[in-house]
């Protein structure tokens, strides 16, 4: 959701842009996009079962190293992306 304002910048930086071209990457994107959300859904609900939390990094122990691990690429990921929005 951070990147529609940059959608003109894109369709000029497209090699051979057209709206056609254009919307055929654009969807390709979403495609793949939500294939790999409804791949790491599936795997949740089949790890956890119908008791999954909304993030699915909650059902692991705080304990575990890996897993805390994640946590943290997770909070790097928002923090430093959180400055593209004024980008562009």
């Amino acid at each position: 959701y951070m990147a529609h304002f940059n959608a003109p910048k894109f369709y000029v930086e497209l090699m051979d842009n057209t709206v056609e071209r254009f919307n055929t990457v654009v969807a390709a994107s979403f495609g793949a996009s939500v294939a790999i959300f409804c791949a790491v859904a599936a795997l949740g609900f089949l790890t956890f079962g119908g008791n999954c939390a909304g993030l699915i990094l909650n059902n692991y122990s705080t304990k575990d190293g890996v897993m805390g691990l994640s946590r943290v690429a997770v909070a790097i990921s928002i923090v430093f992306s959180y400055p593209l929005i004024f980008v562009g």
